[in-house]
C-alpha cells in the first residue's frame, strides 16, 4: 500500500456513547420549582379564601341577630324621652322596662349597672352621654370590639381594638339611616 493511502484513511477514535438522558439543568430545575410552587400558592390561597369569606358571613349574621335588640332598646329609649315631661333621655337602664327574652336577657353587674346579655355581645347603656355600647364577646370569635349607636346624632361608630386580627365588624355592616 502507498502512502497516500495509508493518510486518507479515517482515523476512528473510540468515543464514548453519547447518553440518551436529557440532563436538567439549573435553570430548568428552577423553572419548575417556580411553577409547583405558584401552583401551591394558588390552591391553598383560594382555600385559605374560602375559609375567611365563611367566618365573615358567620360573623355578619350573627352581628345581624343582635341589630334588632339593639333597636328595642333605641325604641324603648326614644320612648321614654317622648312621654319625658323634660324630653330627656332615660338615665338608667332600668327606665327602658326591658324584660328577658328567648334572644336576651337583662342582667345587672356589682354596681347596679343593667345590660342585655346574647350568646354573642353585651349591650350597654351610658346615661350621661347617652349611647349604647354593643360589645362583641368571645361567641362572636373576638371580645372587645364596640359598635357605639349615640341617640341625639342618631349615628354609629365601631372601636376595634385589632382590627387586623379577624373577625372585626365592618362600617359596611352598620345600619343606614
Amino acid at each position: 500500500m502507498s502512502e497516500t493511502t495509508k493518510n486518507t484513511k479515517a482515523k476512528t477514535t473510540n468515543l464514548p456513547p453519547v447518553a440518551d438522558k436529557h440532563k436538567v439543568s439549573l435553570v430548568e430545575l428552577i423553572m419548575i420549582l417556580l411553577l409547583v410552587g405558584l401552583v401551591f400558592v394558588f390552591i391553598f390561597g383560594m382555600k385559605q379564601l374560602r375559609v375567611d369569606k365563611e367566618a365573615e358571613l358567620i360573623a355578619h349574621q350573627k352581628f345581624q341577630a343582635v341589630l334588632p335588640i339593639l333597636q328595642e332598646a333605641v325604641d324603648a329609649a326614644e320612648e321614654f324621652r317622648r312621654n319625658d315631661d323634660f324630653a330627656e333621655y332615660p338615665f338608667d337602664f332600668g327606665q327602658l322596662n326591658m324584660v328577658s327574652t328567648d334572644l336576651y336577657t337583662v342582667e345587672s353587674n356589682e354596681s347596679g349597672e343593667i345590660f342585655l346579655q346574647t350568646d354573642d355581645f353585651t349591650i350597654s347603656y351610658d346615661g350621661t352621654d347617652y349611647f349604647f355600647v354593643v360589645t362583641s364577646r368571645e361567641g362572636f370569635g373576638k371580645a372587645g370590639i364596640e359598635v357605639i349607636y349615640t341617640l341625639s346624632n342618631r349615628s354609629y361608630r365601631v372601636e376595634d381594638p385589632s382590627p387586623e386580627r379577624r373577625p372585626t365588624i365592618k362600617d359596611e355592616w352598620l345600619p343606614q339611616n
